[in-house]
């Protein structure tokens, strides 16, 4: 029997891109100001500032409506927006995270050549707070070889064969703190001597996050300007994280 184990909780590399998205159907031509964060810095920090809580951004690009000077001088993006959906301000920001990543993971793996088959276990942890919930939570697990059968020995488990060497993780949500585990049982499609545990992997997650963001930038305040007597136009703004590209490396 062959077994591995490892604790994943660290990041090697945090790649976060995000942006302001807009949906505007206003009458008129009004101009919107959308107030950030004020300790917002491009590139680097000003030589003498010494405040706490800055958030420095890689890079960032607007679109052609905004005023730039303004976002320079008060972090405020200024425009006259377009009718539709689009996107008014782009961010990266690499491995310099205000909140911590949403998940990390522990996991072992274990081989028997006797019984033929793998054993896996996952631990995932949520790690926003506790106020927050992540959703749409979705693991695949790769193999290095086709799989015969998969079976946690839990009813309530969600997982599925998503190709012949693929194996899907379904949750629909996890509150933050919580913990989730996956006790995976898989047998291989041929036969095989020797396992290669550290060719299982790279997983991917999938999840989706309402309420939160890793770099901690955030709406202060959303104004239409230049409002017409009588007409009080719907404001609304949210926050939501989504792992598009979350890879844990076993």
């Amino acid at each position: 029997a062959i077994s591995t184990s490892a604790d994943i909780s660290s990041g090697i590399n945090a790649e976060y891109g995000g942006s302001v998205r807009l949906k505007s159907f206003l009458h008129g031509s009004p101009d919107l100001k959308i107030m950030l964060n004020r300790e917002l810095f491009v590139g680097e920090l000003p030589p003498d500032y010494k405040k706490k809580g800055a958030i420095v951004l890689d890079e960032c690009c607007f679109h052609k409506c905004v005023n730039r000077e303004l976002f320079s001088s008060e972090r405020t993006l200024q425009f006259q927006p377009p009718v539709g959906e689009c996107v008014i301000f782009n961010y990266i920001l690499i491995d310099k995270l205000k909140n911590p990543l949403p998940f990390r993971m522990a996991i072992s793996t274990s081989a028997d050549s006797e019984l033929k088959e793998v054993q896996l276990t996952l631990k995932l942890k949520c790690n926003v707070p506790p106020t927050k919930r992540c959703s749409a939570i979705s693991l695949t697990i790769p193999f290095p070889y086709d799989l015969s059968s998969v079976n946690s020995g839990d009813k309530t488990t969600n997982i599925s064969l998503a190709s012949k060497c693929l194996v899907q993780w379904q949750i629909p949500y996890m509150d933050g703190g919580n913990e989730k585990q996956l006790n995976l049982r898989v047998k291989p499609a041929s036969e095989w001597s020797e396992f290669p545990t550290s060719c299982i992997g790279p997983i991917s997650l999938l999840f989706e996050c309402q309420s939160y963001t890793c770099s901690d930038i955030h709406i202060n305040k959303l104004k239409v300007t230049e409002q017409r007597q009588n007409y009080m136009p719907y404001k609304w703004a949210r926050s939501v994280t989504h792992g598009n590209n979350y890879i844990f490396r076993v």
